[in-house]
């Protein structure tokens, strides 16, 4: 993800003060999600639902979508730690389903997250947090480069979710697994003899 105002901000050194006010201003914006959409919610509605008043939001944010950002970069991070697991032999689909099951219970968030202006932002850190992963974890194919490999999964993952938010509430968990299943994880841990130049 490109060096941000609000990551700027985020890495100075904090106090507790200000980490308690963070919190609460990541913990209201994802409140006021389940509510209504994002581009509804003002920063005013933000600092309200947070109990911090409207220079604590500069201080910390320079816009409500830095602070969308702030929470995308956490959520992506979350959602792939829950991911990494099925991308190793064996049966991908407890895990698959935990991923599944975690986006389901933050669906409007996630929809937001996945929709909105942070959707760029989703997609670079989904790259970023799939090219460490990659980097450190086991290779079926040395013939995919590691920095395609992460693109590609990390862009049908981001996909596939990007989809499914926008079906019906009740379009089966069970058919997003076996997407992800088939088109994501298996054509990485099938060992393929492939001659490149």
């Amino acid at each position: 993800m490109t060096t941000s105002r609000a990551s700027q901000r985020m890495s100075r050194p904090d106090d507790a003060r200000a980490l308690r006010s963070r919190e609460a201003l990541r913990a209201a914006l994802l409140a006021l999600l389940e509510e209504r959409p994002f581009h509804e919610i003002t920063i005013r509605d933000i600092t309200g639902r947070a109990g911090v008043s409207y220079p604590v939001f500069f201080r910390r944010y320079g816009s409500k979508e830095d602070l969308l950002e702030d929470i995308a970069a956490d959520q992506v991070r979350r959602l792939l730690e829950t991911t990494y697991p099925a991308m190793v032999p064996g049966q991908p689909e407890a895990s698959l389903a935990q991923l599944c099951g975690y986006v389901e219970q933050h669906r409007a968030l996630w929809k937001s997250l996945l929709t909105t202006a942070a959707a760029g932002a989703m997609r670079a850190e989904f790259a970023r947090i799939s090219q460490e992963t990659g980097d450190t974890g086991p290779r079926m194919n040395s013939w995919l480069p590691v920095s395609l490999a992460s693109r590609f999964v990390a862009s049908g993952l981001f996909e596939i979710l990007a989809w499914w938010l926008a079906q019906d509430e009740d379009y089966p968990v069970a058919n997003v697994i076996t997407l992800l299943r088939e088109l994501i994880v298996q054509p990485m841990l099938v060992p393929r003899h492939v001659a490149m130049d």
